[in-house]
């Protein structure tokens, strides 16, 4: 199958990966402090000196600045905590020791604000969980609803509800549909840009697909998503810019409304949860907004794209 008659996963596993509800690292997990530079990364393909996919890694990237309190100048330090929905047990289990030591963790669900904290084995629902709950299985993965500690004392809920969703897509003549088709345009025209330099599938890997344990199947696809959902490129293109859309921009400014409030109740170290596709405008609003600069950054292994048979 040649780069240029290969489907693009990007598009689909996006949109899904997008809109979820919403200690030390363990040794196997890359992980490690490293000074940030201007440009803060979020999302990477980590690979080995053959250039073979290692894992798919999130970030925590810190910013630290000063906040006016009671006529006194105060630090406070705000994470931004990069999250990927379906990932890794020991991921999950890793960001739950983490989310411990804060203040304050803002967190990202499409709900009211009365509604049931999720807790972890909830199963999802509507159209956008149920592939989630698919994906998981097909991957090997966990599905961050049913892993993650949303009951949690120090968890805040920090987006939109139903109606204010609904309400800010009528605003901008937004719907699903259009969205997606967005999505498939940009995820496509993409494609077609990049065809040239795009690794074939070989017919090993096809085979492997079809007919190899169940344990190497999710590592090969799991690679073969990675490899494109690293391109946060596509969404940015969709969903962000000037224009903006109810998807990230309004959500996230929901998100740094409650950000706001936290820090005037005096709260020093908050972390914000949010998905990965959702930083790159964090990042600019905290630097712009709320005058913080990035310090700190370090990388979780989400998902494992080691070969089993490799290792053995």
């Amino acid at each position: 199958m040649t780069a240029q008659s290969r489907p693009s996963l990007t598009p689909l596993f996006a949109l899904i990966a997008v809109v979820a509800g919403g200690g030390a690292v363990p040794a196997r997990e890359s992980g490690g402090r490293a000074a940030v530079a201007e440009q803060v990364e979020f999302l990477r393909l980590t690979r080995d000196e053959a250039g073979q996919p290692l894992a798919l890694e999130t970030s925590i990237v810190e910013y630290v600045g000063q906040v006016e309190r009671n006529g006194r100048s105060e630090p406070v330090q705000v994470d931004l905590v990069a999250a990927v929905h379906l990932g890794g047990g020991s991921y999950y289990k890793t960001l739950d020791r983490l989310f411990a030591d804060y203040d304050s963790v803002l967190y990202e669900l499409v709900a009211p604000p009365n509604a049931r904290v999720p807790k972890p084995g909830r199963k999802p629902s509507g159209a956008i969980g149920s592939a989630q709950q698919g994906l998981t299985r097909l991957l090997g993965l966990e599905f961050q609803l049913e892993s993650i500690d949303y009951a949690a004392p120090n968890f805040v809920h920090a987006d939109l509800s139903p109606k204010e969703f609904d309400e800010a897509m009528r605003k901008r003549g937004e719907s699903w549909w259009s969205m997606f088709t967005k999505l498939m345009r940009e995820g496509m025209a993409r494609a077609e840009r990049d065809a040239a330099s795009a690794p074939d599938v070989s017919m090993g890997e096809l085979f492997g697909l079809l007919f190899g344990s169940e344990q190497g199947r999710q590592v090969k696809l799991r690679r073969l998503m990675a490899e494109q959902f690293t391109d946060m490129d596509v969404l940015t293109a969709t969903f962000g810019g000037e224009e903006g859309s109810t998807l990230i921009t309004d959500r996230n400014a929901a998100a740094l409304d409650v950000l706001g409030k936290e820090i005037a109740a005096g709260r020093r170290r908050i972390a914000i949860f949010y998905g990965a596709a959702h930083m790159d405008d964090f990042d600019e609003k905290l630097r712009e907004d709320f005058s913080l600069q990035p310090r700190d950054t370090v990388w979780l292994e989400a998902w494992d794209l080691r070969d089993p048979a490799a290792a053995k």
